[in-house]
Formats: C-alpha cells, structure tokens, sequence
C-alpha cells in the first residue's frame, strides 16, 4: 500500500509557537495543510485528517473527544521519555510516537499513525458488528421457530432455510431472520 497525504489537513497541538510553525512547514512539504493550535483543540477540529501531538506538555481535556477515541491518526512528539508522558500518550490512543529530534521521520510516523488508525477503526467497526448482530438472536431464534411452524420442518431445516435466504438476499443470518420475521408480520396485517 502506497501512502500519501496530499491534500489533507492535520492540526499541531504543542505550547511552543516556534516548534508549531515549524511542523507546519514540514508537513507542508508533504503536501499536507496543517494549522497549529494550543493549548486545546476545538470541537471543528475533529474534521482534520491527522494530528500531531506534544506529549511532554499534553493533557487529558485538550481534545474534544474521550481518551483513546481519536477521530484521525495521532502522531506524538516526544521530548522526553518520562513513564508518566508515555502512560498518558498511550492512554490517549496515540498511534506513533515521534522524538522531536527526528523532524526527517515525521513521513513515517504518520504512515505508521494512519496503519494503526485503520486497524483501530476496523477493529471497533467489527465489534460494533459483532454487538449488533449478538442483540438479534432472539430474531432468530423466533424467525426458526416461525419456520418450524409453517412449514412443518425441524429446527435444522428451518436454519438452513434461514440460512439459503441469507445467501441469497446477502445478508448476514441475523438479518435474514428478522427479514422473514418482518415479511411473516406484514402478511399478517393484509390478512
């Protein structure tokens, strides 16, 4: 996969003005907006493609979103490796760290930011699939048992019915049943 950043925006949370202007000139030049800001971000920020950080001098309350829920890839600068900055860096999700004194990488810092972000984003989206569908077995407990009934069949038969609409209609099972469920309710109320 080839990464380029042209074309969007990032925003630059750190308390020196110098070093602000300074990471808004490197990324610039890799075709990249960037404001800076301090000592908060604002809630229209959260439309930035990335943010970069300070680490050293970051607090809990300068975004406006909760700890570890970042809306974009987060790259931190670190000045100094103290424990506590680490702890609060990676309690605030943080998805690269990068040493001040190493400006040259900021490129791959932000590749390996945005790497981690997807793979967060897909993670929580999988999950969040996985809760959606985990609340509709009851659905689909009902929509075989609606099956057995109808047409006469075992619990098997009427899964695997179940089952050949879900193929066909692709969809996931969950939502099969409550489709069958909603089509059975439906001929109730013409009836």
């Amino acid at each position: 996969m080839t990464y380029s950043f042209a074309g969007r925006q990032a925003r630059v949370l750190h308390p020196s003005a110098e070093m602000r202007d300074r990471l808004v000139r490197r990324l610039a030049s890799l075709g990249i907006r960037a404001e800076g800001r301090w000592p908060a971000l604002d809630p229209q920020d959260t439309s930035a493609d990335l943010l970069v950080i300070d680490i050293d001098r970051g607090e809990s309350g300068q975004f406006p979103w909760a700890a570890g829920a970042a809306p974009m890839p987060v790259v931190g600068l670190v000045g100094s490796e103290t424990p506590g900055r680490l702890q609060w860096a990676i309690d605030q999700g943080v998805d690269a760290l990068l040493p001040t004194g190493a400006m040259a990488n900021l490129f791959s810092a932000l590749v390996y930011a945005s790497a981690r972000h997807a793979e967060r984003t897909e993670r929580q989206r999988t999950e969040a699939e996985a809760s959606r569908r985990n609340g509709m077995r009851l659905d689909l407990i009902r929509a075989v048992i609606a099956l057995m009934q109808a047409e006469g069949i075992g619990d098997a038969a009427a899964l695997k019915r179940l089952r050949a609409l879900a193929m066909v209609e692709r969809l996931p099972l969950e939502d099969a049943a409550q489709r069958y469920l909603s089509d059975i309710s439906a001929l109730r109320g013409r009836a």
